[in-house]
């Protein structure tokens, strides 16, 4: 939220002068628009004398509203608290999250608001590494020693171009992305536009995306590089535009068109690994995930490259890049308890259940023994104790895991671990129910979790059985589906109504299962008459599909059907 201050400032600001600096009519100069003394500011950095030096150019400008923080984690807290207009934040932060990791993690956890000017401040050798390397780039670099004259300059052309962009801003944090298209739109119209152009152009092809409108993306990105063709994110952009559209190959033409021109450059790196993984060429997209772990390292990234190493049976591979994930973001705000649980994973495969136990019982004590992390912990504990020999223990962890287990925590990876260990003690029934449990809850993760099950099952000795588990889990739910739409066309709606409810009990966040119940009260309200239970049931249906696969064009279609009830 904004405060009312910089609201007002907005509002006195005056419309035709306004007007006229975004038509390009007059300078974008301070005098004109540019209040400083109304901007709030976060300064970032380690060293206490730098933040007083950086904190005082800025009162010098007349920006008076400043905190300052000494880590990403003072800095979140207080983001958490209220947003800033300007964020300066020195990418050396001598933690476990460097400034490139903070602005990753505001960016990928949408906590930094589109009106938010973040400024990265550097060294000279630092920026010539990060700059060719990162896609979330800040909005300027800023090198050290930066004097005032030079800093306000900066921060000048930064504040006219979120002036330029504000209507569009405003419109991205309130997530209504189709009336950022429309902004944009305006913007791009206006006679005099040549400064900002590639930015419009940017902020509108980023609501497209949301939108999964990718044919305007392609046209939008395609206006961008007849203009630059040169700038990596118009390339990046483009290429990803070909990867929705469904043309694998030239979108994997051009991410390696972008690897040959920046070699550096780790979002092309990503998508090739992505593109690798929907071609069945897993080595191929472990590889491009190492290289860009290598290039840029962040935890997410070690994440990645560990898991698809496990998968692939690289386990020696798959340790060092846990350890890694561990080592980069222990005590920051990227620490993740689930990284235990796969260096755990990976000892026992690797035949060390005593590393294994040394993890979980030690290095991961300090989280609580609940919910998904609990159930995961005993599972591969029990697991690791079966492995040294302590069979009597192993049952007793096997059990506590079932224990953990409620209708809110299932989630398919922590009943794939349970699986697993249900089937190293040798109780194949429970543990092949739960590998199909794991399947048939997976939604969008589906070939992911298939994945982690075919690989449960064949380190057990059961792959004569992978893919009767994998087609049966989500078979089944496909099954009822299918009878649902069979008794729609009948008109039978309280029989579809059970197959319906039979298919969400398996799970309640499957894309077709929830599809199929929100056809079925649509078309039950169209042909009975309004009912306020069954349309309440409607609207919650929609508006989880809403949530998992936002702009989903079948559900807005559905949500069409149901306003001209």
């Amino acid at each position: 939220m904004r405060s009312k201050g910089r609201n007002s400032m907005q509002n006195k600001t005056g419309a035709n002068s306004m007007a006229d600096i975004i038509g390009g009519k007059k300078p974008a100069v301070e005098g004109e628009f540019l209040q400083f003394d109304k901007f709030s500011a976060l300064v970032i950095d380690d060293m206490g004398a730098m933040r007083h030096a950086l904190r005082s150019q800025l009162e010098w400008m007349g920006i008076n509203s400043t905190k300052c923080a000494a880590n990403a984690e003072e800095a979140l807290r207080q983001l958490e608290i209220r947003q800033f207009d300007l964020i300066l934040c020195d990418y050396n932060l001598n933690r476990a999250s460097s400034g490139q990791h903070f602005l990753e993690f505001l960016r990928n956890e949408h906590k930094l608001s589109a009106m938010t000017i973040f400024v990265m401040v550097t060294a000279e050798a630092e920026y010539a590494y990060v700059a060719n390397a990162a896609e979330f780039a800040p909005d300027d670099y800023i090198l050290k020693p930066c004097p005032e004259k030079k800093l306000r300059a900066r921060l000048e052309r930064l504040f006219d171009r979120r002036n330029f962009l504000m209507p569009a801003l405003i419109a991205m944090d309130a997530q209504n992305y189709a009336q950022v298209v429309s902004e944009c739109d305006k913007l791009l119209a206006l006679e005099s536009n040549d400064r900002w152009q590639m930015a419009a152009l940017r902020l509108k092809a980023e609501a497209l995306h949301v939108l999964n409108d990718v044919e305007n993306m392609l046209k939008t990105y395609q206006q961008a590089l007849a203009m630059n063709d040169s700038v990596p994110w118009v390339k990046i952009g483009f290429a990803r535009a070909q990867h929705m559209s469904g043309d694998l190959e030239a979108a994997e033409k051009s991410a390696r068109e972008i690897i040959a021109s920046h070699p550096s450059y780790v979002a092309a790196y990503e998508l090739l690994a992505k593109i690798r993984l929907e071609l069945h060429d897993e080595e191929g997209a472990h590889e491009m995930a190492a290289r860009a772990a290598e290039i840029l390292p962040t935890a997410k990234r070690f994440r990645t490259t560990a898991e698809s190493a496990f998968l692939l049976g690289k386990l020696d591979d798959a340790k060092q890049f846990s350890e890694s994930a561990i080592k980069l973001s222990t005590g920051s705000i990227t620490e993740k308890p689930e990284d235990y649980l796969e260096l755990a994973q990976i000892q026992t495969d690797l035949g060390d259940p005593l590393g294994a136990i040394h993890t979980l019982e030690k290095s991961a004590r300090k989280y609580a023994e609940r919910d998904e992390f609990g159930i995961s912990k005993n599972a591969i504990l029990a697991q690791a104790y079966f492995d040294s020999g302590d069979e009597a223990a192993a049952k007793r962890l096997l059990e506590r895991s079932q224990r953990l287990i409620t209708a809110d925590n299932n989630t398919s990876a922590a009943m794939n671990r349970v699986g697993k260990a249900a089937l190293k003690l040798g109780d194949d029934i429970l543990g092949l129910k739960l590998m199909t449990q794991a399947v048939q809850s997976s939604g969008k993760e589906r070939h992911r979790i298939a994945r982690h099950v075919a690989k449960s099952m064949q380190d057990t000795g059961r792959h004569d059985q992978v893919d009767d588990v994998i087609d049966a889990g989500q078979r089944k739910i496909l099954t009822l589906v299918d009878e649902a739409h069979k008794q729609m066309r009948e008109a039978h709606f309280e029989q579809a109504l059970v197959k319906v409810n039979e298919a969400l009990a398996i799970h309640d966040e499957n894309i077709e299962a929830l599809l199929a119940a929100a056809q079925l009260h649509l078309l039950w309200l169209k042909r009975e008459g309004m009912d306020e239970e069954r349309d309440e049931r409607a609207k919650q249906y929609l508006a989880t599909l809403d949530k998992l696969v936002p702009h989903n064009e079948k559900v807005m279609a559905f949500y069409r059907f149901y306003n001209q009830l």
